[in-house]
């Protein structure tokens, strides 16, 4: 409650007053009680109370407020005067005269308070007036409330209080006005022909009322004829309702009304109806009649007249028109307009159309106004014209009119019905009534008739009984139709004889054998039976059955109806060991419907292996025998024995290795079981020997017996510890103190492994051999223990563990002693202090994938290393992103956290319990490994070193780790952060100190591993000085220290995981992909597998080619000009300056390398691997070196034992301008260098003598040589093959030392080839004035609409021409053409006569082949004796060839391969000399085979002696069954349709049909729901969708059970494979894992947080840039259009008209990379790239208009720059082929992209912008040229490039593709000219 009084007392008398605390207010409290006490002041206080009773008076303080502020009211007008209209009300508190309310009008300017009063009292309001509405239709009034009292509120002054309030009066309307229309009368025209709806007029009237007493409706009351017009009745509009017709009514008078519902008005609407023409002419008669006869002459023939009126008033009759429409009307008919006569023009035919209707059409007003019609029907009479036509209703193969007649029917057989057409019409006369007769009938061999006929039906009748289908099964019956007109028409009938089951079936073969395996499976094929049957269709039908020879029920008989055919097939398995099961002779029926006859089948059983040997007896038990019994004592012999026989019954014996797992004993063949090494009982007390048995069959089966062999004792072992001992004897405790061993003893004891008489008791001392031994005492208990004291303090600190030599003597006899060493380890005491430590490290995370990730330690140093330290966070960490193990110190990324790349600073505070905490510090740097950077890793192996003391650095010093990354960024001259040590590991090899560490680099990509390992190598002493340390391997390989001497040779591989791990600890740690390297024992270039392109990790196919699948693994499909069978780039070019780097060669052990090449010069390097700088002392120096010397190539060759050098004579010079091959084959130490394969040596061989080669001269093509050196082991290998690890530098070498010194190359180089694996000249690791292709010989291979061998051919470019070479499949000048397949059956073949002879020394054959059949013969040729031969062939599934070249018979198999797939597969066969190679697709790996056979190096082959498809020999192996494509033989083309060519003439060709069909599911194999899928000559039952096949292992059947794959079994898009009812599995897209798929791949992203102000700021520059970029823009459009552009109009020049198509698709240049200062908007001519023409289609211009003189020369009128075609091309075409050229170019930037120069290096082999001159001639002259260019270019390019083109003289020669082509075609022209040098 609020204190509304107080009291205040006064003192002096002792009274109080009691006062008011805050106002009062009557009308809320009227009345108060108050209790007042009063009290002494006094020990104890006295009090007393008393009650004052307070009365509240009321005054004026309250205003009489209106209920509401404003009031609406409404009054009718016209009311009465003091009608009442509203009651306004207010209210007043106070009370009496201070809350008695009065009420007042106040009187406004308005003046609207005069009409109205209000009772002062009641607050009613009355009017004063009557309203009217229309004159103003609200009042608005303001009354006032007043008390009757002054007020007491401030400020009146004495008045009383007052409120006002508004009142509004509306005046409601009443109906008093008439509606009123604008005029009395209103007048309006319509045309007559207006539709029903169109709209008059509308007519309004106007209503001062409002609301529904304004609202009208309108009618017509009088004057609307037939209700012709119609009015909307609430809008008033007019509209015609009737159609008009002038000739009816032409005038209208409506009265219209309009109605408000009390009052009316009217108006007059007076229509006036306008003439039009509306009515069309009416014909006599609607369809009009006649006939005319048919073949009338002369013509025209009248027909018949016509005649209509036109039915409008006032109408011209003769303004009509007539025409015709429809049938033959203007062609056969025509019609007098004017007078309506129709006439036949042409003669008219009844047989084509027997009647004709048309329409006449007659048009009023001259033709141009309305038409009406009639039908005219022209019937036309018939003539005897036509002759009587036999038609053919079906025709078949047999012909037009087939009947059927069974043979052996008997006379008057009815055998068919065959009829006659007249076209004449039968009702005129007899034109079309036929009879018929046999004109030409068969007789027999008595000259009978065989045949009649019905004169009236046409029914052909039987008159003898004498048919017979095998005598004669067709007969043709010629029958002539006569009309009544003497007419006639024959037509022939073909009478086929149908069959009668009259032969019975026949076997092909009295007797059949068979010899079949007897573990031969169920159902397998035994034989196969056929029978012929000389009925056809269901009479011929044969079943098959066995009927005898088969008691047991071994076999059953599936018959092959369709090819009355019967295959024997096993029921039941077969025991060769059982005597009557070895023969089977079975007795075969073939029957039909009525016959049957017998066939014998004698089957053979042979001998499986189907038993293993069995030991007689299993068990044997040796007799005891000591230990240290000698070898070769014997312990047994085992006896066993095989039932089967011949090889399946031969066995060996042998021991399983895991019986006898240290090959203690061995086993002889005739089962004598002896030692064969010492024997240990302390380590195999009892030998439990398994004995095993094999036989030689296949597969070989096994028999086991054991044999039990105890070992006796012997005293070879002396004492030692019990268990391994550890004490720990506390630091800082006083001497002496017992130690105790272990955690249950304080005592040593002692053991023997030798029996309990060669053991104890033992006698145990302690050695003093070292200062260790002098701190203990030992004291030996006499019981095989003793105990150990110490002698004084130890400190940890200084001595963590000591190693005491204990003497223990056992009791044997004689008795053995030993020396075990006792570690004592000092346990550690906190007593020192930690202090804060600072740890670096670096994660790497592959992918940007980190999953649960251990870190390393965060560092505190302590001297104390057993100390419980515990650890957290200070701070606070990034959250969410590491953990920290608070007992261990290990930090943790957590799984799941995305932790961006960056730096993170993290503080942990260390606390021990006993020393004060420290604050250690961590730095954690997270890199995203790339892909990339691991495939392009380079690799280190230091010695010497280990993985902590790489990472570990003394105070103030850098570790070796920050000094390898360091060092590398300068050796590279690359950025640091651009350089990535990201793994490291020991090395594997025992006992050696080494560390393998692996890096990456990158400017713009990643270098590659032989950039960086070659520029590590050139400055390898450089970085060891620096390190301080030894790079024993630069590349780590570890093949040598690996013997691969039992294989084709060696190979390095490094496999790295996928999950970061801690590599290193300490101060530094590194956590990436661990790192691990293996020797890999084989020759990989010759022995790869190609496999499915799923199962690479990337794919296979280079430069862009695509993966495609096949059987034999896969296969690339290439872009254009990418040669290579994994879409290598095979060429490259020099410009003589330069070089370029490879991967290193790494050969086989027998190794074979070509290459091919085309000089300009007479000296120069082709090939160089080895040392980039000086052998260090111990290091080998193997390098390979093979150059150009005066025009003759040179080899040099060195195995690390000393260098050969093989050159060929001066005669053999090769600079011609050709192509050039060489080889250089190595086997061991012998090498040798052929030149062009020795094609031009002379070889003269005696023909078909088996004799030796008479006289080779090979001096001019090949020298032969052996590497220095001896063979002694361990070296022997090394000296045996080429190893390097450096990269492969072409056309010269990089000047990094003065080593060795050559001279580049200028030319081209392609196909280089190391052991069948071709490299990818591509894309150099490294290089220097050179480019990919070839730009002496690829400008021909290009013209301007693309390649010019088409996108199926490989362009084979010379100097000067070109051929093409085409795809397998395709053929034609441009190889566009697609060959057929063709298919070839048993018996088929090709036999060809060649024409010309080919080369007696080459053979080449190749061809795509398809086949299920696992042999057959491709293709044969012989010589002329037959006695010498080449047999391409399939024998075993696997393509092979056999060859006799003269000296006996050889074959080489490609056995890693099967063809019998039934795919397309490309086989071939090249042979050179008596070199053989075979080749699958496109070689290389596992797909290609080579041998020497024979020594023998010639064959003439015979011309006619070609054969496809069969061999020289028939026989039923060697027919080839398949189909066959493009099949060539010496690069010419083999036709396979019969025709023949220049090179060939088919002289016989048997049972080849085209196509390559299947009908594997013809025969509806697969039983519901199973359906057939044809795999081509194999078909395959499967189960629809959803459900799984399942085989029933009792029946064999296969049954579809639901599949187990759900909607949700895989996830995230992964693809769900059924392998069993019950179990599948999840093939994962890319991305995911896991079992179903459900686990993704994270990666990590960068996350930053912006304040609110930064994120405004930025968005305000944004704004800003898209401000200033569309006004760019905008004025680049405006600009753009100005050069062809005249007054607004675009002008094109008469030399661009081809341009006006086009010209809207044309970006601008100076939007696209122009710059600023090229504003030309359509001059590209700075986008012009060089585009060679084609040499050898001169006849054709393809040159376009390439390169800007200007732009290339220092002198603009030099007419020696490069050649610019000037014949006219197409635009388009040019301009598809630039963007062809810039799509492909390898060398140029992404269109629109930014680089980074000192990062990124623009693809510069260095990376920096030093490499821009350093590709320049020396010369002084070419200098200053040069100098003059670089300025004269760059000063074109803008303001961008002038700082370039100041620091710079010259740009870099970065000669790409396209420019080196071009290059080409002016050196042929001016060989003097300058290089271009396009930047």
């Amino acid at each position: 409650m609020p204190v509304r009084f107080y009291i205040k007392p006064n003192r002096a008398d002792g009274s109080a007053s009691i006062l008011v605390a805050e106002p009062l207010d009557y009308e809320t409290t009227r009345f108060f009680t108050l209790r007042v006490r009063v009290q002494n002041v006094a020990a104890v206080p006295l009090a007393s109370f008393t009650t004052v009773y307070v009365n509240v008076t009321d005054v004026n303080d309250n205003v009489p407020f209106f209920l509401s502020s404003t009031y609406e009211a409404t009054v009718p007008e016209g009311a009465e005067i003091g009608t009442s209209v509203a009651q306004v009300s207010a209210t007043d508190l106070d009370s009496g005269l201070h809350g008695m309310i009065n009420y007042v009008i106040l009187k406004d300017e308005s003046g609207d308070s005069q009409y109205f009063s209000i009772n002062s009292y009641t607050g009613v309001i009355h009017t004063r007036a009557s309203f009217d509405r229309e004159q103003k239709g609200s009042y608005l009034i303001e009354v006032q409330s007043q008390d009757s009292s002054e007020s007491a509120r401030p400020g009146q002054q004495g008045q009383p209080n007052t409120d006002t309030a508004y009142v509004r009066i509306l005046v409601t309307d009443v109906n008093d006005n008439a509606p009123a229309f604008a005029q009395p009368v209103y007048e309006v025209s319509v045309e007559e022909d207006k539709e029903v709806g169109f709209v008059l007029i509308t007519v309004t009237a106007n209503d001062e009322d409002e609301g529904a007493n304004a609202k009208l409706r309108y009618q017509i009351t009088s004057g609307n004829t037939m209700g012709t017009f119609d009015v909307e009745p609430e809008v008033g509009t007019i509209f015609v309702a009737q159609h008009l017709d002038y000739e009816m009514e032409q005038r209208y008078e409506l009265r219209l009304v309009a109605s408000d519902g009390k009052w009316e008005n009217e108006s007059l609407v007076v229509v006036h109806v306008v003439n039009r023409n509306d009515e069309a002419p009416v014909f006599g008669q609607t369809e009009y009649h006649a006939a005319v006869t048919e073949e009338l002459t002369e013509l025209p023939v009248f027909v018949l007249e016509v005649s209509a009126t036109d039915p409008d008033q006032e109408a011209d009759q003769s303004a009509l028109r007539y025409s015709l429409h429809g049938q033959g009307a203007g062609s056969e008919f025509t019609i007098d307009e004017s007078t309506g006569r129709i006439y036949a023009q042409r003669r008219l035919d009844r047989e084509e159309r027997p009647a004709w209707r048309f329409l006449v059409l007659a048009t009023d007003e001259g033709g141009a106004g309305l038409t009406g019609f009639a039908d005219v029907l022209l019937e036309v009479h018939d003539i005897n014209d036509n002759a009587p036509v036999f038609p053919c209703p079906a025709p078949d193969s047999s012909g037009c009119f087939v009947g059927h007649v069974p043979e052996n029917s008997p006379a008057d057989t009815s055998v068919m019905e065959i009829r006659a057409t007249d076209l004449d019409d039968p009702k005129a006369g007899k034109n079309a009534i036929l009879t018929y007769r046999i004109v030409q009938n068969v007789r027999n061999e008595i000259n009978l008739n065989l045949f009649s006929i019905n004169p009236s039906t046409g029914t052909i009748s039987t008159v003898l009984r004498s048919l017979d289908r095998e005598a004669e099964d067709r007969y043709l019956v010629v029958v002539e139709a006569r009309d009544g007109g003497g007419l006639s028409g024959t037509g022939t009938a073909t009478i086929m004889v149908s069959d009668v089951n009259d032969h019975p079936p026949v076997f092909t073969q009295r007797v059949y054998n068979a010899q079949v395996a007897e573990d031969l499976e169920v159902n397998s094929e035994v034989l196969a039976v056929s029978a012929s049957d000389g009925d056809q269709g269901e009479n011929a039908v044969v079943t098959f059955s066995i009927v005898g020879g088969d008691e047991d029920r071994k076999f059953f008989v599936e018959t092959d109806k369709a090819n009355r055919r019967g295959v024997v097939r096993l029921k039941k398995k077969m025991d060769f060991e059982k005597p009557h099961e070895r023969t089977f002779n079975l007795t075969v029926k073939a029957e039909d419907a009525d016959f049957f006859s017998l066939a014998y089948c004698l089957v053979q059983v042979e001998d499986s292996n189907d038993h293993a040997p069995v030991f007689f007896p299993q068990f044997y038990e040796a007799p005891a025998m000591s230990e240290d019994v000698s070898v070769g004592t014997i312990v047994a012999q085992v006896t066993a024995a095989d039932l089967d026989s011949g090889l399946n019954g031969r066995f060996s014996y042998s021991i399983a290795k895991e019986s006898d797992p240290y090959g203690q004993f061995l086993v002889d063949q005739s089962g004598w079981v002896v030692v064969a090494d010492s024997l240990d009982r302390e380590m195999v007390s009892q030998h439990r020997l398994m004995v095993l048995a094999t036989d030689t069959g296949s597969p070989p089966l096994t028999g086991t017996a054991i044999v039990m062999v105890t070992v006796l004792d012997v005293n070879d072992n002396g004492p030692e510890f019990e268990v391994p001992y550890k004490p720990i004897v506390w630091e800082n405790m006083a001497a002496p103190q017992a130690v105790r061993i272990n955690d249950t003893s304080l005592l040593l004891h002692a053991a023997d492994r030798d029996s309990s008489p060669n053991g104890g008791p033992f006698s145990i001392c302690l050695l003093m051999l070292t200062s260790d031994a002098t701190s203990f005492n030992l004291t030996d208990l006499r019981n095989g223990s003793a105990a150990l004291s110490t002698l004084r303090t130890f400190d940890r600190e200084r001595q963590k563990e000591y190693r005491l030599p204990i003497l223990m003597i056992d009791s044997g006899s004689p008795p053995m002693s030993s020396t075990n060493t006792l570690t004592v380890v000092i346990g550690d005491r906190n007593d020192h202090p930690h202090s804060p430590g600072h740890t670096d490290f670096f994660v790497y995370s592959y992918h940007g994938v980190l999953p649960t990730t251990v870190l390393g330690q965060v560092q505190s140093p302590d001297l104390d290393d057993w100390s419980e330290k515990v650890y957290r966070f200070q701070g606070k960490p990034p959250s969410g992103l590491f953990s920290l193990n608070h007992n261990s110190g290990q930090l943790i990324i957590r799984e799941g956290a995305p932790v961006p790349v960056g730096s993170y600073s993290l503080e942990v505070r260390v606390s021990d319990k006993t020393w004060p905490d420290v604050t250690s510090t961590a730095e954690v740097v997270v890199m995203e490994l790339d892909e990339e950077a691991v495939q392009n890793a380079g690799s280190l192996r230091l010695s010497n070193i280990t993985v902590e003391q790489f990472f570990s650095s003394a105070p103030g010093q850098e570790s070796s780790f920050s000094r390898l990354g360091r060092l590398l960024s300068e050796l590279l001259q690359t950025n640091r952060d651009n350089v990535h040590i990201f793994s490291v590991a020991n090395g594997n090899r025992q006992g050696e100190r080494e560390v393998n560490v692996w890096f990456a680099a990158h400017g713009s990509p990643y270098y590659k591993a032989e950039k960086l390992h070659g520029n590590v190598m050139a400055h390898k002493a450089k970085l060891e000085a620096a390190l301080g340390v030894s790079i024993s391997q630069v590349g780590i390989d570890e093949c040598p220290y690996t013997d691969c001497s039992q294989s084709g040779g060696c190979s390095s591989d490094v496999t790295f995981s996928l999950t970061p791990t801690a590599l290193s600890s300490g101060n530094t740690s590194l956590v990436s992909v661990s790192a691990s390297s293996e020797a890999r024992c084989g020759c990989r270039a010759r022995e790869s597998l190609h496999q499915a392109c799923s199962s690479y990790p990337r794919n296979p196919c280079l430069n862009g080619g695509t993966c495609q699948d096949s059987e034999l693994g896969y296969r690339c499909k290439c872009p254009p000009m990418f040669d290579g069978p994994e879409c290598q780039q095979t060429k490259h070019s020099f410009s003589g300056q330069g070089y370029a780097w490879f991967p290193p060669i790494r050969p086989c052990f027998q190794s074979h390398i070509s290459l091919e090449f085309i000089t300009e010069s007479a000296n120069g390097l082709l090939l160089y691997n080895g040392p980039l700088g000086p052998a260090q002392a111990g290091e080998q120096e193997d390098y390979i070196a093979l150059e150009l010397r005066n025009g003759v190539p040179t080899l040099s060759i060195s195995h690390g034992s000393g260098s050969l050098t093989l050159q060929l004579p001066a005669r053999s010079t090769v600079t011609d301008r050709r192509w050039h091959r060489l080889d250089i084959v190595s086997d061991g130490k012998a090498v040798q260098l052929i030149l062009d394969q020795c094609s031009g040596a002379v070889v003269n061989e005696v023909e078909g003598l088996v004799v030796e080669v008479l006289e080779t001269d090979q001096s001019g093509c090949k020298a032969s040589g052996e590497t220095p050196g001896n063979l002694s082991f361990p070296k022997k290998m090394m000296f045996l093959f080429l190893n390097v690890n450096q990269p492969l530098q072409l056309g010269g070498v990089k000047e990094t030392s003065t080593h060795r010194r050559y001279k580049a190359f200028t030319g081209c180089l392609r196909n280089l080839v190391v052991d069948s694996k071709v490299y990818d000249l591509g894309i150099p690791g490294e290089s220097l004035d050179s480019s990919p292709g070839c730009g002496l010989t690829d400008g021909v291979c290009v013209t301007a609409s693309g390649p010019s061998c088409g996108v199926h051919g490989t362009c084979l470019g010379e100097w000067g021409s070109f051929s093409c070479d085409c795809h397998p499949g395709y053929s034609g000048h441009k190889c566009d053409k697609a060959l057929p397949e063709w298919s070839f059956a048993r018996d088929s073949m090709l036999r060809y006569q060649l024409r010309g002879g080919g080369s007696p020394r080459r053979t080449h054959i190749q061809l795509l082949l398809r086949t299920r059949s696992s042999s057959g013969t491709l293709l044969s040729m012989t010589s002329h004796g037959a006695n010498e031969y080449i047999i391409l062939e399939i024998v075993d599934s696997h393509l092979s060839v056999r060859a006799n070249l003269g000296d006996g018979a050889h074959s080489l198999r490609l056995a890693s391969q099967r063809v019998d797939g039934g795919q397309w597969v490309l086989a071939s066969l090249h042979r050179h000399d008596n070199l053989f190679t075979l080749r699958l697709e496109q070689g290389g790996g596992s797909r290609e085979a080579r041998a020497w056979m024979g020594n023998r190096r010639e064959i003439v082959v015979h011309p006619s002696s070609v054969l496809l498809g069969n061999g020289p020999t028939p026989g039923q192996s060697a027919d080839f069954q398949g189909c066959l494509r493009d099949v060539r033989l010496n690069d010419h083309s083999l036709l396979l349709d019969g025709q023949s060519t220049e090179f060939s003439t088919v002289l016989e060709r048997r049972g080849v049909t085209s196509g390559c069909h299947s009908d594997a599911c013809s025969a509806k194999p697969c039983r519901s729901p199973l359906y057939c899928v044809d795999l081509w000559r194999k078909h395959q039952c499967r189960c629809p969708g959803g459900q799984v096949t399942v085989t029933d292992e009792t029946s064999g059947h296969h049954r579809c059970v639901p599949s187990p794959c759900g909607p949700s079994a895989c996830r995230n898009r992964g693809t769900c494979h059924a392998l069993t009812p019950d179990s599948w599995q999840c093939r994962c897209p890319e991305g995911f894992r896991g079992q179903r798929c459900e686990v993704g791949q994270m990666k990590a992203h960068r996350m930053a947080a912006l304040s609110p102000g930064s994120i405004l700021v930025i968005s305000m520059c944004l704004l800003v840039f898209f401000a200033v970029l569309v006004a760019v823009t905008v004025w680049n459009q405006k600009g753009s259009r100005s050069k062809f552009q005249k007054r607004g109009v675009y002008h094109l020049p008469a030399e661009h008209q081809s341009w006006e198509d086009i010209r809207e698709n044309i970006l601008n240049y100076n939007e696209e990379g122009g710059g600023e200062q090229d504003q030309n908007a359509y001059d590209i001519t700075e986008l012009k790239r060089p585009l060679c023409s084609s040499l050898s289609q001169s006849s054709s211009c393809t040159t376009a208009p390439l390169i800007n003189n200007a732009s290339y020369t220092n002198d603009s009128n030099d007419a020696h720059a490069i050649s610019v075609g000037l014949c006219p091309m197409d635009f388009k075409s040019y301009v598809a082929r630039i963007i062809w050229e810039a799509d492909n170019d390898s060398q140029e930037f992404p269109p629109d992209s930014y680089h980074v120069w000192s990062i990124e290096g623009a693809g510069s082999p260095v990376g920096s912008l030093s490499s821009l001159g350093s590709a320049i001639s020396h010369d002084k002259a070419e200098e200053e040229e040069g100098a003059a260019f670089s300025s004269d270019r760059l000063s074109h390019w803008g303001d961008k490039f002038e700082a370039l083109s100041e620091m710079y003289e010259r740009p870099a020669l970065s000669l790409t593709y396209r420019d080196a082509l071009c290059y080409s075609q002016s050196q042929r022209s001016h060989s003097q000219d300058n290089l271009p040098h396009p930047f």
